[in-house]
Parts: C-alpha cells; sequence; structure tokens
C-alpha cells in the first residue's frame, strides 16, 4: 500500500470514528446550543439556523479512469496467459441525474438519486494480441440508468465545516458489460464566508466492471470474459459551493490523480 493510501485511509477512519462518538453524544450540528437539545427536539424543533431540511438537485458528473485488470478469459486454440495480451485499460463515464435529499437531524441527511448514464471501456492490446485477433482494442459503448442512495454526517461552526459522504451506486447497463455495482465514500474539510463555501478532500471508490463478447476471426469464433477493477481507489477532490438566495445553491467539485472528475449541481432548498 502507498503512503498516499495509508494517510487517507487513516483520515477516513479517525474522521469516522470522530463523528460516531459525537452523534452518539448528540454535540453535532451548528452553534447555538445544539448540543444541549435531545434527538426528539431536533426532530420536530427545526431552528431556522440550520440547513432547509429538503433539498432537490440537478447533477451532472463525469470521470475519466484507468482500470486494472482483475480476470481475463479467452478461448483460444493454443495456451496463452490471456494477461500477456492486454495493455493500457481506459475507461470515461458521464451521468446526469436528478437527486432529492432530506436533513433528518441538524447532522444527518440522507440522499437519492436517479439518472442516465452513458460510459466508454477501451481495453488496449499489446501487438501480439493485435496480429492475433486482428484488432488494437476491445472497446465498449454503453449507457443505461443509475440508481444510488446514500447519507452524509457533517459536522460545523461558525467559519469552519468537516463532512462524511457515504454512496451506494447501482448502473443497470445495456449490450455487453454487466450491472455496475460502486461505493463511494468522500471526507471533506471546509471553511465558509457569507455564501461562499470552499473545501477539500478525498474520494474513494470501489467499482466492478464485467464484459463479455466474442471476436469473430473469419469464422473461428473466440468468447471472451474480463472482469475489471479501478487501478487507483483513491483520489483527490476541491470544490466550491455559491449560494445565491436561501433556496438556490451551485456547487462544483473537481478530482485529481488517476481518476479525474468534475460534478456540478444545481440545487433548490425548501
Amino acid at each position: 500500500m502507498s503512503v498516499f493510501n495509508l494517510v487517507t485511509d487513516c483520515m477516513l477512519r479517525t474522521a469516522l470514528r470522530i463523528f460516531h462518538l459525537l452523534a452518539v453524544m448528540g454535540l453535532m450540528g451548528l452553534p447555538g446550543g445544539l448540543g444541549a437539545q435531545s434527538l426528539s427536539a431536533m426532530l420536530t424543533e427545526w431552528d431556522p439556523a440550520w440547513p432547509q431540511r429538503a433539498g432537490i438537485t440537478a447533477v451532472g458528473y463525469s470521470q475519466e479512469q484507468n482500470y486494472a485488470l482483475d480476470n481475463f478469459t479467452i478461448d483460444l486454440p493454443v495456451e496463452v496467459d490471456p494477461t500477456l495480451l492486454l495493455s493500457e485499460i481506459e475507461n470515461e463515464v458521464s451521468q446526469w441525474g436528478t437527486k432529492m435529499d432530506f436533513w433528518i437531524l441538524p447532522f444527518l441527511n440522507v440522499h437519492a438519486m436517479v439518472g442516465v448514464v452513458d460510459g466508454q471501456t477501451g481495453v488496449g492490446l499489446t501487438p501480439a494480441a493485435v496480429e492475433l485477433i486482428g484488432a488494437d482494442q476491445i472497446a465498449v459503448n454503453y449507457d443505461g440508468t443509475v440508481y444510488a442512495g446514500g447519507t452524509t454526517l457533517a459536522y460545523g461552526q461558525d467559519w469552519w465545516f468537516c463532512s462524511v459522504t457515504g454512496i451506494y451506486a447501482y448502473t443497470d447497463v445495456k449490450g455487453e458489460i454487466e450491472s455496475i455495482p460502486s461505493w463511494m465514500i468522500m471526507p471533506k474539510f471546509g471553511v465558509r464566508h457569507e455564501g461562499l463555501e470552499l473545501w477539500c478532500g478525498v474520494t474513494y471508490q470501489r467499482v466492478a466492471e464485467r464484459q463479455s463478447g466474442v471476436f469473430d476471426l473469419d469464422g473461428l469464433v473466440l468468447n471472451y470474459d474480463l472482469e475489471l477493477e479501478a487501478e487507483e481507489e483513491w483520489n483527490t477532490q476541491i470544490g466550491f459551493r455559491y449560494r445565491f438566495s436561501e433556496n438556490v445553491l451551485l456547487t462544483l467539485e473537481a478530482g485529481f490523480g488517476n481518476r479525474k472528475s468534475m460534478t456540478g449541481h444545481l440545487e433548490w432548498r425548501f
């Protein structure tokens, strides 16, 4: 495990323990004596200084990352290590959707999203594979519907805040790729001034993709089965949110590293 992975893993574990402890103690939330209130009071007596409880958001997301080979089988007429046939594996995906969320407590938000996804996975082939198969890559385009749900724990004071968000997404795709499950965990730390918030953080993403299909080589049909996973599960995030009014907010976030991503949210709260 790399030093970066060790550091981010420690950060994540520490953040989760802190949030769990604060939630149990009933101390999480915004300033103004929140810690002295019972959970039942928080549920029924919503303070106007806290976030507006419900929101609906238009979401746009795109990412590019390299995949690592988990397993590969192909029906060749001779015995060949199939991993020697593959080179770089690249994935690009874009999705658009609608998210709804609700603050159950001042420090606990739940959310769900549905949207459409469009992606491409390109599996590069080595020169030996190109000569054997007659193609320079296995390129699979896919589209489908993505469903996601998650929760956020948040804590903050006047000028700073931190949060941990967990999301599970299930992408129902068409074609040669099976449905794609993924997990994301995103701890963040940020500052705010008036209507502007700025933050940085890291994102852990675990995703698995499986492809199957055939190569037709002048009547010789070769079946293949390919299992892929993210080459690097962690990346760095920076972002900002601007509040145009009490009801309208804009969020932009960018990810760096092996996985490059861009997220945009236009949010209406009520």
